[in-house]
């Protein structure tokens, strides 16, 4: 989704669970994707089969293609361009993740108004360098088990694996919280419940999410925050641990992904793409 930023103020407050005013961080681009290729970044995910490689993808309006990316931006060496996506639409894709297996992991879940009851997910085995094309090995329909009506407050850009188990997180437009929600099924042939976790006071709008190549750190995306908490396998939640989070300024940021287990790359819609060390996070809770 398109959106105009303007900035009138060389210094910038945004308010914050923890403090009532934090200095935005004006983040430095270190690299650019290709528009042509990813008109829109709206989904990053690094792959755990060839170093060096991001995954990327635009979402609704653009072709249902993911590209191979470095941290640079350019097109990754072994691949000549896009992967196109054979057999579905992109009807609104918003994020990329990577499953237990090793499939990456399609999330065909924006949802702006809040009225749509087709969310999807796409799996496909990571395609190899030189592949144009690829197949999903299977479709999943989600819905959100406790809405009841269109709104506003069920879209979503962020979705993840930890544990095993896949994971959404919700972009509110009625306030500044998001909501946790856990798949629960895995059927090819009916739709499958989203359960609620758990809710957090996250302080804007979640625009991406991923998880560490460890396992044991989900970072989460807003536009004006980069948090990074804590996953408890035993309670599937990311909410009741360690939190970290410094605020940014990367113009419309929707992509996110760890680079390794001490390193974030942040991509926005304009297609730069910037880092972050885990060390520049601050710990707001042990």
């Amino acid at each position: 989704m398109r959106r105009l930023w303007l900035v009138a103020l060389a210094v910038v407050l945004i308010p914050a669970p923890e403090a009532s005013a934090q200095l935005l961080r004006f983040l430095v681009p270190g690299g650019k994707l290709d528009t042509a290729l990813v008109p829109e970044c709206s989904g990053l995910v690094q792959s755990l089969r060839y170093n060096g490689v991001f995954w990327a993808l635009s979402d609704s309006g653009n072709e249902p293609v993911i590209v191979p990316v470095t941290a640079r931006g350019k097109i990754a060496p072994g691949w000549s361009g896009p992967v196109r996506i054979e057999g579905v639409k992109n009807n609104d894709w918003e994020d990329l993740a990577l499953d237990a297996k090793g499939n990456l992991i399609i999330a065909d879940v924006g949802n702006n108004s809040g009225r749509r009851k087709q969310l999807m997910l796409h799996f496909i085995k990571e395609p190899k360098p030189g592949a144009t094309t690829a197949k999903p090995t299977r479709t999943l329909r989600v819905h959100y088990e406790d809405q009841q009506a269109a709104s506003p407050d069920y879209d979503c850009e962020a979705v993840f694996e930890a544990g095993g188990e896949i994971f959404f997180l919700t972009k509110h437009r009625t306030d500044t919280r998001t909501r946790l929600y856990r798949l629960d099924g895995d059927s090819t042939k009916r739709s499958n419940p989203l359960r609620l976790v758990d809710s957090f006071e996250i302080g804007g709008m979640v625009t991406g999410a991923d998880t560490s190549p460890n396992g044991k750190m989900v970072a989460v995306l807003t536009y004006t925050v980069l948090w990074v908490f804590e996953f408890d396998p035993k309670s599937g939640n990311i909410f009741t641990g360690s939190i970290r989070r410094t605020p940014i300024f990367a113009w419309q940021a929707e992509g996110v992904a760890f680079d390794g287990n001490d390193s974030i790359v942040i991509g926005n819609e304009g297609g730069q793409l910037f880092r972050v060390p885990l060390s520049d996070l601050k710990t707001v809770r042990p």
